[in-house]
């Protein structure tokens, strides 16, 4: 079992995939008009609670976007980091790993461009792999958790595109486990 977390402020897209089998959509929704704590917290909630149900074997979550400005930048890096902490503590108790996904990454095992919009990807979901996706953020968490099955080798043929993905995420993940060594 492979969870695909879209990180939002307005719609965490999560989705939890066994082989072909879609296990777990789940759009976690926030209001902006509640205070950003609360918002945080009702995510983490709905993650926390997924990956309870689905006891994944690895979680694959969206890297950080460079692209927001203004007081959005720190919303969303509190988001994020609040977000990783809940997976460094399922990670310290249960043994379950995560990986980082840069948003290029993500894209790029999706649709062969590292540029590519929010609807292309949709589309290409659609295409590839017959799932239809209710928003873009459960689209993301689908490619995601693909991400996740190709990197554990769960996935079967890969598109050249596709494998550079995946030597790219264990060629970082190699380097920090080097970095943990010499902690």
């Amino acid at each position: 079992m492979i969870v695909g977390i879209d990180p939002s402020l307005t719609g965490t897209g999560i989705v939890a995939l066994r082989r072909d089998t879609v296990e777990l959509v789940k759009t976690v929704k926030t209001k902006p008009n509640f205070s950003l704590i609360h918002r945080v917290s009702v995510i983490c909630r709905g993650i926390i609670d997924a990956i309870k149900e689905t006891t994944p074997d690895l979680i694959v979550i969206e890297g950080f976007s460079y692209g927001s400005k203004g007081r959005a930048v720190f919303e969303i890096a509190y988001l994020g980091w609040r977000i990783r902490e809940e997976l460094e503590r399922f990670k310290e108790q249960d043994g379950i790993p995560w990986i980082e996904v840069p948003p290029a990454q993500l894209k790029k095992f999706a649709t062969g461009k590292g540029t590519a919009n929010k609807g292309v990807i949709m589309q290409q979901v659609y295409k590839r792999w017959g799932f239809e996706a209710s928003d873009n953020n459960v689209a993301d968490a689908f490619v995601l958790a693909k991400i996740g099955q190709a990197y554990l080798g769960g996935f079967g043929e890969l598109t050249a595109f596709q494998e550079s993905v995946i030597t790219a995420l264990r060629k970082e993940e190699s380097l920090c486990q080097k970095e943990e060594v010499l902690v």
